[in-house]
């Protein structure tokens, strides 16, 4: 099974409600990479990755999907 990431953001002086999808990859390198790209030209300071299995139906209330 392929375990696709999917990298969220928020914006300075943006609640939690109001964060976006910056990127989704299968390459954990990729997520790294629009992290910093976001954190240095796109002024996002909160980031969270959730993660899943191809395949399974996700459950996003399921704590264990979201990395922090």
């Amino acid at each position: 099974m392929t375990t696709e990431y999917i990298l969220y953001g928020c914006k300075k002086n943006q609640p939690d409600y109001m964060e976006e999808i910056i990127c989704t990859s299968y390459n954990t390198l990729d997520i790294k990479k629009a992290k910093k790209f976001a954190k240095t030209y796109r002024q996002f300071v909160k980031f969270r990755v959730a993660t899943f299995k191809m395949g399974d139906m996700p459950n996003f209330n399921d704590r264990k999907l979201i990395n922090l």
